[in-house]
């Protein structure tokens, strides 16, 4: 194995760079649980985790099938990478979960696979049905046949036309929903918090003020995002892992691509929710109702029907 990516090489620090913040609650679970199976495919230690690769006798077994008293160098190894995943976990854990969950024994430790299907069980959100994603898409009108509907709503500026500067991204090329709005620069703190709660079939609009320098949406906060319901994710900035997004059953927009990872503020704080966003010369207010094709986007003051 290149040493670049051999499990010797990985430190605390290492894995707290990478999964930048500590597992609390319920809605974070998913994007916790992401970022350790990318470490853990990378260092190739995903089979200890799934029980593919259980863990070798202590002891090596003579050619009659008898235990010997020779230690099987196999069994040090696994339980190396066994003892180190382990170490990593529990370095992200908060002290609300560590403490009752893994510490007191509420969740058993004894092995990384354990602890894994323990955290998985405590944690794991129920996503939506694909039903439920095949009705949103349905639902979902067609932007020509809204403005021939409803000229008056143009006219007065009830229904807003988005300029053409969006790229299209997902497997949904035409969705529609009440919007959520966020303002937020090159950091995805919000974006992460916003789509960790149920979507209901609504569009989340993302303002990152038209940055070129970070994406603030990838292809596991697109999946997070079908998985939880949400019909739709505008981005008036970039988004990367666009071979994941287009594998999404969700609507995406944005300026452009970008591979460059987001920022993560502290605090929490890093934007604004709820609040009204102008994009491309069109405002956009929270509770809205917008509505995108392969012709355009379309934003409502009010539900639409034809």
């Amino acid at each position: 194995m290149d040493h670049e990516y051999s499990y010797t090489t990985l430190t605390i620090e290492k894995i707290l760079s990478i999964v930048n913040f500590k597992l609390k609650t319920r809605e974070m679970y998913f994007f916790w649980k992401t970022l350790f199976e990318e470490i853990f495919k990378r260092y190739k230690l995903t089979d200890i985790v799934d029980g593919s690769e259980p863990c070798p006798d202590r002891f090596l077994i003579d050619m009659n099938g008898n235990i010997t008293d020779q230690a099987d160098p196999a069994f040090d190894v696994w339980h190396e990478k066994d003892q180190k995943i382990i170490m990593w976990i529990k370095s992200t854990l908060s002290d609300d979960v560590a403490l009752p969950l893994v510490i007191n024994g509420d969740i058993p430790s004894n092995s990384s696979r354990e602890l894994w299907l323990g955290l998985e069980k405590r944690f794991a959100v129920a996503g939506v049905s694909a039903e439920y994603r095949k009705s949103m898409f349905a639902a979902a009108l067609a932007t020509t046949d809204i403005c021939d509907a409803n000229p008056a709503l143009l006219k007065s500026g009830d229904l807003r036309l988005l300029a053409p500067i969006f790229q299209k991204f997902g497997k949904w090329r035409r969705f529609s929903g009440r919007v959520v709005t966020l303002k937020v620069f090159e950091d995805n703190t919000l974006v992460l918090e916003a789509l960790s709660r149920q979507g209901e079939g609504r569009v989340l609009v993302v303002d990152g003020g038209g940055s070129m320098r970070r994406a603030v949406s990838g292809g596991m906060v697109a999946k997070y995002a079908e998985l939880m319901g949400w019909a739709g994710i505008v981005v008036n900035g970039c988004v990367r892992d666009v071979d994941e997004i287009n594998e999404c059953e969700i609507g995406v927009r944005a300026l452009a691509t970008c591979p460059v990872r987001p920022t993560k503020g502290k605090d929490g704080s890093s934007g604004q929710k709820h609040v009204d966003v102008n994009i491309g010369g069109t405002w956009i207010l929270d509770g809205e109702w917008l509505y995108a094709d392969n012709d355009g986007i379309l934003v409502s003051t009010t539900k639409l029907s034809i």
